[in-house]
C-alpha cells in the first residue's frame, strides 16, 4: 500500500475516532432490580443475623400493565438480578419451595433510579403447626405370671 493512501486512511480512521467520541453517550433507557429472599423468622421485615437467605426462591417481577410476570431464580445464595427492564413501576415479590410468599414490593426505575435492590422477606405462619413434648419416662403395668 503506498504511503499516501495509508495517511489518508488513518486520517479519516482519527476523524471518525473523534466524532465517535465527541458525540453525547446515549442515555439507557433500561434498568436492573436485585437483591435477596430471606427467611424472615420474627417478622419484622428487617435482614437480620441469624435469618437466612433462600436458596432457589421464585421471584416475580411484573411491569405495571403487563399481564405476566417475569420469573427468575434466586441462586444458591438467596440472591437474584433481573437486568435490561425498561423505565416503569414493577411489583416484585418471591415463592419459596413450600409456596410462601413474601409480600409485594413496588418498584419505580426510572432515569434516576436506573437500578434498585430490594429485600424480599417470607415469613413462615407457625400458628397451626403441631407442639411436640418430650417424653422423659413411661410407666408401663407390671404383670406377674
Amino acid at each position: 500500500m503506498n504511503r499516501k493512501l495509508l495517511t489518508a486512511l488513518m486520517t479519516i480512521t482519527q476523524l471518525l475516532l473523534l466524532i465517535l467520541l465527541a458525540a453525547p453517550a446515549q442515555a439507557a433507557d433500561h434498568g436492573v432490580i436485585s437483591g435477596a429472599v430471606y427467611h424472615d423468622a420474627n417478622a419484622n421485615a428487617q435482614p437480620e443475623p441469624g435469618e437466612v437467605n433462600i436458596a432457589s426462591a421464585t421471584v416475580y417481577v411484573q411491569r405495571a400493565g403487563d399481564a405476566t410476570p417475569i420469573m427468575v431464580s434466586a441462586d444458591a445464595d438467596g440472591y437474584f438480578v433481573v437486568a435490561n427492564l425498561p423505565y416503569g413501576a414493577y411489583q416484585v415479590w418471591a415463592e419459596d419451595a413450600y409456596h410462601h410468599l413474601s409480600p409485594v414490593q413496588v418498584v419505580e426505575l426510572n432515569e434516576v433510579t436506573g437500578a434498585s435492590s430490594v429485600e424480599l422477606p417470607i415469613v413462615y405462619d407457625l400458628s397451626n403447626d403441631i407442639e411436640l413434648t418430650e417424653i422423659t419416662s413411661i410407666y408401663l403395668p407390671m404383670v406377674n405370671r
